[in-house]
């Protein structure tokens, strides 16, 4: 059996597969012909009757029953955009396959299979996932031998508009099916799953160096961060990232962005959903409890400049128990901005002020006692920031830039030796 394809070139369904083990738990099917389309999904019949291991693929849209689910408004269900690559990914897709139409099935299908979280793709469901090659591919995928300065040059050249044929192979095979709007690819080193992430043309200052700080001063605030740290590679700095979506043997761990938890429309940016919000949902959806780190990290996106904080930089993982919890903090780094995406309540301003953040506590089922504490172990890891940024090596140009939107910097815009 072959991917069943349309005679104008689109693929019609795709096999929905689970974890590690790629169970067959189901079918996307396409329908209409336009460049968006909307698909029914359904559960397959095995897995409904499988009753030591089936439950829902996600905590919202996609019930555990034998009736289709349709997409509708959407081109497919939620859970399955953030199975999907993003900007990132998709603009290496469309520039490596410049005569294929893409829509959510050719970008699912097209974008490789070592995508973020435990969903699956493919056409057979005995044989397993697989990636879908257009009929008339203008890249010959590499033997996987690429390093890490290939890959950083590969991505330079894509985000400046400069990408050869070479350099598309190579972010085809490791970076077309990754999220975010920013330059990055995967690499596996040393038996161990990362995300390298790159600079991007127009950046105002060293952005890898800046995440690598941010993620730092986040575990000095009593938020887990992902493993991280910088590389040197062909005159650019890399941030690497550990994967939290893969286990330490390699299984596959649910993800589930905010934005889908709350139903948000894919691709906006804007929202209404505020951290007291989203925290509400989280506790009525069955989420682990999570009002206490949410009102850390929202005091924390303040500290550190970061507003763009929106629905798809805040994530949920399935643990072993079945239950969700809050992912480790991902893409912080200070933004121009003075406000920030989500609201701390709908009747608390967005400025990114730790002051005006903290009126919302009474909202985060705190004691003032316990907002006032964490507030506290924020301020106190803010104040490791110069130690931060010698840690990462972030030059003093770059301190000086950033001075204006970090204030616990002051005076120090000089590196230690």
């Amino acid at each position: 059996m072959t991917w069943r394809i349309s005679s104008n070139g689109r693929l019609e369904r795709l096999v929905v597969f689970l974890g590690r083990e790629a169970v067959p738990v189901g079918e996307l099917v396409f329908q209409g012909a336009g460049r968006k389309r909307t698909a029914l999904f359904r559960y397959a019949r095995s897995w409904l009757e499988d009753v030591e291991r089936r439950r829902p693929l996600s905590l919202v849209g996609l019930p555990l029953v034998a009736k289709a689910k349709d997409g509708t408004p959407y081109e497919v269900p939620l859970p399955f955009y953030d199975a999907a690559p993003d900007g990132w990914g998709k603009s290496v897709l469309e520039a490596a396959y410049p005569m294929q139409v893409f829509g959510m099935g050719e970008f699912l299908a097209a974008a490789g299979d070592e995508r973020i979280g435990e969903l699956r793709f493919g056409h057979d469901p005995s044989e397993g996932p697989e990636q879908w090659e257009p009929r008339a591919p203008s890249v010959v995928l590499p033997d996987g031998s690429e390093s890490l300065e290939d890959l950083v040059l590969a991505a330079e050249a894509v985000d400046a508009g400069q990408a050869k044929p070479r350099h598309l192979a190579m972010l085809l095979r490791d970076s077309a099916d990754q999220g975010g709007a920013r330059p990055k690819a995967r690499l596996r080193h040393q038996g161990v799953d990362w995300i390298a992430k790159f600079k991007a043309w127009g950046d105002g200052f060293d952005n890898p160096r800046m995440e690598a700080v941010c993620l730092s001063l986040a575990d000095a605030c009593g938020i887990v961060p992902p493993e991280h740290h910088i590389q040197h590679v062909a005159g650019r700095s890399v941030l690497l990232v550990r994967r939290f979506d893969r286990t330490a043997t390699g299984e596959r761990v649910g993800y589930m962005s905010a934005a889908t938890l709350v139903k948000a429309e894919p691709g906006t940016y804007s929202t209404n959903w505020t951290y007291a919000t989203l925290a509400s949902a989280a506790r009525q959806s069955g989420i682990v409890p999570c009002e206490a780190e949410l009102f850390r990290r929202m005091l924390f996106n303040c500290a550190v400049h970061n507003t763009d904080d929106h629905l798809r930089n805040h994530a949920f993982l399935r643990g072993d128990d079945g239950r969700w919890r809050l992912s480790p903090v991902f893409d912080v780094v200070p933004n121009a901005s003075k406000t920030m995406v989500l609201r701390p309540t709908p009747d608390v301003e967005a400025t990114a002020d730790i002051d005006v953040a903290f009126k919302a506590w009474p909202k985060f089922l705190l004691t003032q006692e316990q907002a006032l504490e964490i507030r506290q172990q924020v301020e106190d890891g803010m104040r490791r920031l110069p130690e931060m940024l010698d840690l990462h090596k972030v030059s003093a140009h770059d301190r000086e830039t950033l001075a204006p939107l970090l204030p616990t910097l002051g005076t120090q815009t000089t590196p230690r030796p």
